[in-house]
């Protein structure tokens, strides 16, 4: 996404910085969301079997 050309007003700015925000906000998500399904992966396919759950008295 290119920045806003030529002569820009306040308003346009800052309704372009705000989108950049969004897009860069939904692409942190993303990574987490990859992050978060790879270490499940690895948890289940390595340590479930080690895992005991704490009991509840």
């Amino acid at each position: 996404m290119a920045a806003p050309s030529g002569g820009v007003n306040c308003e346009e700015f800052a309704e372009f910085q705000e989108l950049l925000k969004w897009k860069w906000m939904q692409s942190e998500l993303n990574v987490e969301e990859v992050v978060n399904d790879r270490s499940w992966k690895v948890f289940n396919e390595c340590c479930r079997i080690h895992f005991k759950p704490p009991k509840n008295e």
